[in-house]
């Protein structure tokens, strides 16, 4: 079963339904070169720099990483909050919340010589199976082109299908994300997936966005990994992405503080958590 392809202007509840059936769908040619060149350019200091830090076994020895891509690749604003990103999110997500958050965005390198990554399932990190129900969808943005020699991301179509715990999946088929760069593969969080093995010469870089459902706990905490200036200079739709709003699901008021009013973080008088702690003592008169 070969992962399908949609153009730019293929209607976002195709793109949807592809996901759902197979598991994962690619929409190519998504944002043009030069953004994604951009969004690279603004990664590679901190790559360089920093990347080595999640170097491990499942992450890979041979691969870098940036967990503070909103920080350092203000472009990537564009990405995360894409418009046929969001169309797609509303269709799957929003059956099972009122609205719903990033819930991590990790910019990878996957550079020469890395082998294949352990398949596995993004939607691990919450510790119960609810079948009929994803609770998160991720997007993988190629910032670079994804080719089979290049390690381009490995997809098992239909293994979101197996949600029972200790089930043996059969990983015998797996199809790998080849696109040019500006390209985005959605995919489910239930769905088995994993960075190819880069056999060619250069590294090839990709973003992922994990959106969750809105009442569920984010995997990364935006509020603290994101600098409140910077949050400050997003608009509306953005600063929800970050979760700057309650959920008001039946009346709910998940994470309540100043409401579903997301221009609360623009007052002067919110970063409570700024102040020293503890208390400075006022001077004696």
């Amino acid at each position: 079963m070969a992962l399908q392809t949609f153009e730019p202007e293929s209607p976002p509840a195709e793109v949807a339904a592809a996901t759902l059936r197979d598991g994962a769908a690619i929409v190519s040619g998504l944002v043009a070169a030069d953004l994604a060149d951009a969004v690279a350019g603004e990664l590679r200091e901190n790559l360089d720099n920093f990347g080595y830090r999640s170097k491990r076994d499942f992450a890979g020895f041979d691969t870098n990483r940036c967990h503070h891509v909103l920080e350092v690749a203000p472009s990537s604003v564009a990405l995360i909050s894409h418009d046929m990103v969001m169309d797609v999110a509303d269709i799957i997500l929003l059956p099972h919340c009122e609205s719903y958050r990033i819930g991590s965005i990790t910019a990878i390198e996957v550079c020469p010589g890395q082998k294949v990554q352990n398949l596995h399932r993004d939607n691990c990190i919450y510790p119960v199976s609810l079948p009929g129900m994803e609770m998160l969808i991720g997007c993988v943005w190629a910032l670079t082109d994804f080719t089979e020699e290049n390690g381009a991301t490995r997809i098992v179509p239909g293994s979101h299908r197996h949600i029972s715990m200790g089930e043996n999946i059969d990983v015998s088929h797996v199809e790998q994300a080849v696109m040019p760069k500006g390209s985005v593969l959605f995919y489910l969080g239930s769905t088995m997936h994993g960075a190819g093995e880069n056999r060619g010469d250069e590294a090839r870089m990709g973003l992922i966005n994990l959106y969750a459902l809105g009442w569920l706990r984010q995997e990364t905490n935006q509020y603290l990994s994101v600098p409140l200036n910077l949050a400050r200079t997003y608009d509306d739709r953005m600063r929800r992405l970050l979760g700057y709003t309650t959920h008001d699901r039946l009346g709910d008021r998940l994470g309540k503080y100043y409401g579903s009013n997301t221009s609360f973080i623009d007052k002067d008088n919110y970063a409570r958590h700024y102040r020293p702690y503890p208390p400075e003592k006022e001077e004696e008169e």
